[in-house]
């Protein structure tokens, strides 16, 4: 597959990096004298960008000429990726005759809001990105001003969705002959990022809000805490991991306390908890506590600098680091993401600036008829078989079935709600529950419909329903009687199988690549643990929390005064899954283009360090860890967040050129023009005084009204979105993206729908399955008898309904 991308920005870039993980073939088009890129993210005086180095490595480029004809440099393309900010209408005559002259090409077209609807026009650079998606509400503290991450990570997250969007759209070109225009959006593709923000808001009415380094409502300990020589971020979301934190800390007295075993009541009593695990963490070093509950089985991880990310054995050991040595002999480059056996691409630095050849006929292997799909959904008859939990796992295989595929989710018996208390005090509990209210702990985590559990409880946990959408659900015990059989049978019948679990859960199951390639020799397999399946920490059990620790990620967030800060969802979780997703469809097209069996090893530590690949390169180059700079930017000013009218209300700008402050000083008036504030480097320097001008406005002004008069002088700037602006943004509603997937014959079920639009290709979305409601279904098809089943009814192999 050949790519050429013609966009501007970091979403385009990071975009086709991914296609090139997958082997596309990638060529950066370049304006005359060079791309913005190249200006992002400079190392002192020199003329070296780790913004270029980083996004453009493994592709070729060249520089156009202003005469050049996009449409005749698309020639011998399959893809072109294009970005647009403040103008969508100035591509579209240029999307029209891409199509027009190609009907098979794929047009991959990336901007804050889409190319149609009231705010198709606006402007947003990473800032703002953090804020249109809902991401930045939920960061930072409650009596505080929203934090966004400490890096672009969340318009690498775009361009991630956007590489999803290429993929199925090829895969569709493959069936049909048609080409495609694949629209994404920023806005989009970043509520999709989201765990339970939406759900609670459709559910229960609740807004969900910042809680520091806590993980807001439902979950505690899941945070960050300090040590005598740093940070350390801890998991005791299970009742396993719960006692191993309070035997560790010798605080066994915790135990006796039998409503400290459900999580949200641990997160409502967090401040008497974290006197006792800050006083222990404090008199301990990193190293101790980690070690001490590692030895407890306790979810923990250190608050790695990116130094320590740098340094990482596990990072080490797994040949992670490309190693940039154009750059210097020691200078480390996160590398790929995930490697695909027989794909992945040789380093090679980003492109220099030079004119070479970008047109070129269409590779021979494109040309190859892989595999006939022969169906209006582009993954229509391919089998998945899904081992996950959790989160990372789910949203990978509701992408695939979203786009077709028959994913059949294997269930343990016991696998919904194991941190559910009985039934019957959530019932009781929640019997003065009013909406709007946030429901009491024992049925919080469960995220009910009108926080109404009903004896079939398990069917309506409204988190677990908004991640295994578009899925069957087998539920059965792999280890019991006649486990294997079906297993074997599952397995023989599929196209692919995916898990999330650790490496010591996959072997106890028995799903390791191994096994399952004796069982059927072209399998695709894919692992997606948290640490990967090799090195001396595969065996840690990790949560989104920890490796947001892990990274670096957590280490470059904060206020400039403040300690790390972990994001206020568990974002790597949502890394892993969009990554992951990119990984297995290219594993799937691999296996179409070679008949061979594919096996991808994906850590969601190394997706999670891949998104903040820059700054880490940065580092590795400086021998300097940036500061914590809140919402400022090292490279312009003024960025920031500021207060506006109504309670906890704000918005976001960033003024990146001189026109953008003109267009600032244009719509706030003579306070701003001032000759000392003229140039860049004097704006940088009185940036505090600039901010004192710009809040003295902003606060008289809602925060949509406000960035409506900026974005009309040409400043990028965003209302920092909670769940309910989402909800009710007129630029969702006219796209139609939240959608009803109600369980049958019950009230509706709101969730954000599928993160990208397309032209040609085809999604659907279908409720959530019922514990174990495809069990007979499922087996018939694979060649069981009814008396068979019977069997494994009976013997409690089958189920679909807990024990008990």
């Amino acid at each position: 597959m050949r790519v050429l991308d013609l966009s501007k920005g970091r979403a385009g870039a990071y975009c086709t990096r991914l296609l090139a993980a997958v082997g596309a073939q990638i060529v950066v088009g370049e304006p005359r004298g060079g791309s913005a890129l190249r200006k992002e993210g400079r190392v002192g005086d020199t003329e070296v960008s780790v913004v270029w180095e980083y996004l453009q490595a493994f592709k070729d480029g060249t520089e156009l000429d202003p005469g050049d004809s996009i449409v005749d440099l698309a020639g011998g393309y399959e893809v072109v990726v294009l970005d647009v900010e403040g103008d969508a209408g100035s591509v579209t005559s240029l999307i029209d005759e891409l199509k027009a002259v190609y009907p098979a090409l794929v047009v991959v077209v990336i901007s804050p809001y889409g190319l149609l609807g009231p705010k198709a026009d606006r402007m947003a650079g990473p800032l703002e990105d953090w804020a249109l998606g809902g991401l930045m509400t939920l960061n930072g503290e409650r009596d505080r001003e929203p934090l966004p991450g400490g890096g672009a990570w969340a318009t690498h997250l775009v361009g991630a969705t956007a590489a999803i969007g290429a993929q199925a759209a090829m895969v569709n070109v493959r069936a049909t002959g048609s080409g495609d225009l694949v629209d994404v959006t920023a806005e989009q593709a970043l509520i999709n990022c989201h765990q339970w923000t939406f759900t609670i808001l459709s559910h229960n009415g609740i807004v969900k809000q910042r809680s520091g380094n806590r993980h807001g409502e439902q979950h505690h300990p899941l945070s960050i805490h300090p040590c005598s020589d740093g940070w350390v971020c801890l998991a005791a979301v299970s009742r396993h991991q719960w006692e191993g934190l309070c035997i560790a800390m010798d605080q066994v007295e915790l135990l006796a306390d039998e409503t400290l075993y459900v999580p949200a009541v641990r997160f409502d009593r967090a401040d008497e908890l974290d006197v006792v695990i800050n006083g222990w963490t404090q008199t301990r070093t990193v190293e101790d506590v980690v070690r001490i509950l590692q030895e407890h089985q306790t979810p923990v991880g250190p608050v790695a600098s990116l130094f320590d990310t740098l340094a990482e054995a596990q990072l080490e050991v797994r040949n992670y680091w490309a190693a940039a040595d154009h750059l210097g002999p020691s200078v480390k480059m996160p590398g790929l993401p995930f490697v695909i056996p027989g794909a992945a691409p040789e380093f090679r630095p980003a492109p220099s600036l030079t004119k070479s050849s970008v047109s070129a006929t269409a590779s021979s292997a494109i040309r190859r008829k892989e595999k006939s799909l022969g169906s209006s959904l582009p993954l229509s008859g391919v089998r998945v078989i899904e081992f996950s939990i959790a989160w990372a796992g789910p949203l990978v295989c509701r992408f695939l079935g979203d786009l077709g595929a028959d994913v059949i989710k294997i269930e343990h018996p016991t696998a919904r709600g194991l941190s559910m208390p009985d039934p019957a005090l959530i019932e009781s509990e929640a019997g003065d529950w009013e909406w709007g209210q946030l429901p009491g702990p024992l049925s919080r985590n469960g995220v009910f419909m009108n926080n109404k559990a009903g004896p079939d409880w398990f069917n309506r946990l409204g988190h677990w329903n908004k991640m295994n959408r578009s899925k069957r659900s087998l539920c059965f015990d792999v280890k019991g009687a006649g486990g294997q059989e079906v297993l074997e049978a599952l397995v023989t019948s599929a196209d692919l199988v995916v898990n999330n679990y650790s490496p010591r859960g996959v072997r106890s199951l028995g799903i390791g690549h191994e096994s399952l390639r004796a069982i059927k020799p072209d399998l695709v397999t894919a692992d997606l643990s948290g640490y990967g399946a090799t090195g001396p920490e595969a065996h840690r059990i990790s949560w989104g929390p920890v490796l947001d620790a892990a990274s670096g990620l957590a280490s470059s967030t904060g206020y400039s005064d403040s300690g790390p800060y972990k994001q206020g969802l568990a974002l790597p979780d949502a890394i892993g899954g969009i990554h992951g997703t990119v990984a297995v469809l290219g594993a799937l097209w691999q296996r179409w283009l070679t008949g061979e069996a594919v096996h991808v090893d994906m850590s969601q530590l190394e997706t999670a360090v891949a998104v903040g690949g820059d700054q880490l390169l940065e580092v590795s180059l400086t021998g300097r860890q940036p500061p914590r700079r809140g919402a400022r930017s090292a490279d312009h000013a003024p960025a920031g967040v500021y207060r506006a009218a109504g309670d906890d209300d704000w918005l976001v700008l960033s003024v990146h050129t001189e026109a953008a402050w003109s267009g600032l000083v244009s719509v706030i008036g003579s306070d701003l023009d001032r000759d000392e504030w003229k140039s860049r480097d004097g704006r940088m320097e009185h940036h505090d005084q600039i901010d004192a001008v710009i809040e003295g406005w902003t606060t008289g002004r809602s925060k949509h009204d406000a960035v409506s008069e900026l974005q009309q002088v040409g400043v990028r700037s965003a209302a920092v979105m909670t769940s309910r602006d989402l909800y009710e943004d007129p630029q969702l509603v006219e796209q139609g993206f939240f959608v009803d997937l109600d369980l049958s014959g019950e009230e509706e079920q709101i969730f954000p729908g599928f993160p990208i639009e397309f032209e040609n290709t085809p999604v659907h979305l279908r409720r959530a399955p019922r514990l174990g409601e495809h069990n007979e279904e499922v087996l018939l098809d694979l060649g069981f008898t009814i008396d068979q089943i019977s069997t494994l009814e009976a013997a409690g192999v089958l189920a679909d309904e807990p024990p008990g």
